[in-house]
Order: structure tokens, then C-alpha cells, then sequence
């Protein structure tokens, strides 16, 4: 009986790929849209700030660099598994 419960619990575990690739491009979109407004931020800091004002604006530059690969991120997994880019190899290092 335990066998049978934990396969069971194994079966409802299980994600579907689709679904997955759908929960992972609406991550990454939220992970680019996180980072646009810190880019903002970073912007208007320099705005009040202008002794720092490079550094802020070389951050929100990085920044701006990180959504842009999210969004790329965003758009792969949006595509079917056959063309999208799989979770294990990013089109960048996260980080990078």
C-alpha cells in the first residue's frame, strides 16, 4: 500500500513541461520588469546625486543590460520546447 501511495504522490508532483516553460518566461519577465525599475531608480538617484552620478548611472546601465536578457529569456521559454532555449543553458550567465 505505501508503494502505491508514493507513486501516486510521484505522479501528482510532476509539472508539466509546457506549463513550466510558461511559469519560468512569466518569472523572467518579472525579473526584467524588477529590473527597469531599479534602473529608474538608479537614474533619478543620479539626478540628485551627482557626485556619485557615474556609478549610479553605470548600474543602471547593468541593469538595463540584465532585463534585456530576461526578456530574451522571457521570449525563449514563450516558444515551443523544440525551439526555445532550454533552463539549463542561459543565453547568459546569470550574473554575467
Amino acid at each position: 500500500m505505501s508503494g502505491q501511495n508514493n507513486d501516486n504522490r510521484a505522479a501528482g508532483a510532476r509539472i508539466d513541461p509546457a506549463e513550466q516553460r510558461r511559469r519560468l518566461a512569466d518569472l523572467a519577465a518579472a525579473i526584467a520588469t524588477t529590473e527597469d525599475g531599479v534602473a529608474d531608480t538608479l537614474e533619478r538617484m543620479a539626478l540628485v546625486r551627482p557626485h556619485d552620478a557615474s556609478g549610479l548611472r553605470a548600474r543602471a546601465a547593468q541593469a538595463r543590460e540584465h532585463a534585456a536578457v530576461e526578456r530574451d529569456r522571457a521570449a525563449a521559454f514563450s516558444l515551443p520546447a523544440s525551439r526555445g532555449v532550454p533552463a539549463s543553458s542561459p543565453s547568459r550567465p546569470v550574473g554575467g
